[in-house]
């Protein structure tokens, strides 16, 4: 007995002390690759529409994380010739956000311990492709952002690996905030540090829907934007009545203010970084940065 005891202790070491050697062996040999990682401003060159669409719901979160006011959406840049220099400010603006973000959600993702309970890197073994995606191939990592490598410690959660556009901004968003109502049963902890309070536009719905549904009348949604001050709600609500056709003028009665939240600086960069997961592919697997 004493003997297999001693051969398990040997053998439990082993496994410890090579996986120990393989994990910081591994990045160190991307390191010194002949293949180049890509570097973080070559991956924020092609901004998600992902990440484009967070600045349309969360407009007033965004300004005040990245700034970026001349990024212009696509609605204004209809009207905006390709040689005018204002379009390509505006990517510049957008490229210079992304690549703030991205770095800031790489940190917070590390800094909030995700990588405990989530991997980002599928196995060839136990039918992981089947639950998570193709296999892990090194190019993949081959870039500054997976410097290290979040290989994870155990799978709490789902393997992160092909994250990216998996599911929607909102869905991520109600994740954040309470976890259970989007995933039931789940161990994941709330995270309201990655919202901010304040005030905003919200409608409530058609009284003839309501009515012809059964819903309560005085049920309503929150138009984007979040403002520090009741008075700068305010104001919005006044542009958006303005905004409304004569023919819709009604509508404006049934905009008011309340009390909202929405995704602060750190929220974005979290939500940035998820959505980038898996959609970076380097020209040595058919796609580039």
């Amino acid at each position: 007995m004493d003997r297999f005891l001693s051969i398990v202790v040997a053998a439990g070491l082993g496994c410890f002390a090579l996986a120990f050697l393989l994990s910081g062996l591994y990045p160190f040999l991307l390191n010194e690759a002949s293949v180049p990682a890509a570097t973080l401003d070559e991956l924020a060159q092609d901004v998600s529409a992902d990440f484009r669409d967070a600045r349309e719901r969360w407009p007033e979160g965004f300004r005040l994380a990245y700034g970026a006011e001349a990024a212009m959406g696509l609605e204004e840049l209809m009207g905006v010739a390709d040689d005018d220099p204002l379009r390509a400010a505006s990517e510049d603006a957008w490229v210079a956000a992304y690549r703030q973000a991205l770095q800031d959600g790489r940190d917070t993702y590390i800094a909030e311990g995700c990588w405990h309970c989530h991997s980002q890197y599928v196995r060839p073994v136990a039918n992981e492709d089947l639950r998570f995606g193709p296999v892990s191939r090194w190019e993949q990592d081959n870039n500054e952002l997976q410097r290290p490598v979040m290989w994870g410690t155990r799978r709490v959660g789902p393997d992160l690996t092909y994250e990216g556009g998996l599911r929607s901004n909102d869905w991520h968003a109600a994740h954040f905030w309470e976890p259970e109502d989007v995933t039931p049963g789940t161990v994941m902890p709330r995270y309201p540090w990655f919202f901010r309070h304040g005030y905003q536009v919200r409608r409530r719905i058609d009284p003839e829907l309501a009515e012809r549904t059964g819903l309560d009348p005085a049920m309503s949604y929150p138009l984007p934007g979040v403002y520090d001050t009741q008075a700068e709600a305010e104001a919005a609500l006044e542009r958006e009545r303005a905004e409304l056709p004569s023919t819709l003028a009604a509508e404006g009665e049934r905009l008011f203010v309340a009390e909202g939240k929405g995704l602060n600086g750190k929220g974005l960069s979290m939500l940035a970084y998820l959505q980038w997961l898996g959609t970076w592919q380097p020209e040595s697997m058919g796609g580039g940065s």
